[in-house]
């Protein structure tokens, strides 16, 4: 970072290697916006139908579920079809992304496109919904487990748990900032040790999420090409690890070997220090 004449400090950014290619990305990411739009309000409508049609249809969260995985899966095959993003997944990954069950994934947040890359990828996935969610996270409330209390959303993961579903978790809460991190919470390793499923970390890399992360650039894009995304496993964090230590103890310890993980992973494969 350098100080700009404003006495702000301005990002130590690379040269737009491709002005025509920056141009349209940038009308590539306003096609984007519309299309998330688009999908968002289709989705809300048909979750409406299927809400009041609840009491009649038992499998109201099974196919609730299915159909934001599916506009997920939507979203990201029409941005990768306009070239705004690419996205890389080995297929040993693919497989054991699709054979996950009853795990808590816990991955870093560097820009608002990963919730809909990773519900596009993992089955049986569900998020913690924050209490005071905005649109369109707050269409998902009654079917993802919410964080209104401790004790609510704990029984609410059980259930997700014991039906071979997964928790995903960004422990940072926030956006992953462009330079350095934020503190990691204690939810996951928590959730791991209460309900003793093991933690699975992933690192979303690829290239430089500027104008998709943090801070907030609206009218920036990806500097050096196309945003690219890169998702790969990194090992588990088994169920009862650090048992011998007491409960907080062991939540601290789980909470920093994720920490550990994922940000040895993210200096190995794009250098980067989260």
């Amino acid at each position: 970072m350098k100080r700009g004449r404003d006495g702000r400090q301005a990002e130590n950014l690379p040269k737009i290697r491709n002005i025509p290619l920056y141009a349209y990305g940038l009308l590539a990411k306003l096609v984007g916006a519309v299309l998330f739009a688009v999908i968002s309000v289709l989705t809300a409508l048909f979750l409406l139908l299927l809400r009041l049609l609840r009491r009649k249809w038992p499998v109201f969260g099974n196919l609730s579920r299915m159909l934001v995985a599916f506009s997920c899966r939507l979203l990201i095959f029409l941005l990768r079809c306009i070239f705004f993003m690419k996205l890389k997944v080995t297929d040993e990954n693919k497989k054991k992304l699709k054979a996950l069950r009853s795990a808590v994934i816990v991955a870093n947040h560097p820009s608002v496109l990963d919730m809909p890359v990773l519900l596009s990828l993992v089955p049986r996935a569900s998020l913690i919904i924050p209490p005071k969610s905005r649109f369109p996270l707050s269409l998902l409330k009654g079917l993802y487990p919410e964080a209104s209390s401790w004790q609510g959303m704990l029984s609410a993961c059980r259930a997700d748990i014991a039906r071979g579903g997964n928790i995903i978790i960004f422990p940072e809460r926030h956006l992953t900032p462009r330079s350095g991190t934020n503190p990691y919470r204690r939810t996951a390793a928590r959730l791991s040790q209460e309900l003793g499923c093991p933690v699975q970390p992933l690192y979303i890399g690829g290239s430089d999420k500027r104008g998709l992360g943090s801070p907030a650039a609206p009218l920036a894009y990806c500097r050096t090409g196309l945003y690219a995304y890169e998702v790969k496993l990194l090992p588990q964090i088994p169920a009862g690890s650090y048992g011998e230590m007491k409960e907080r103890e062991a939540s601290v310890a789980i909470t920093k070997k994720m920490h550990d993980e994922i940000s040895a992973e993210a200096y190995l494969s794009d250098y980067q220090i989260v």
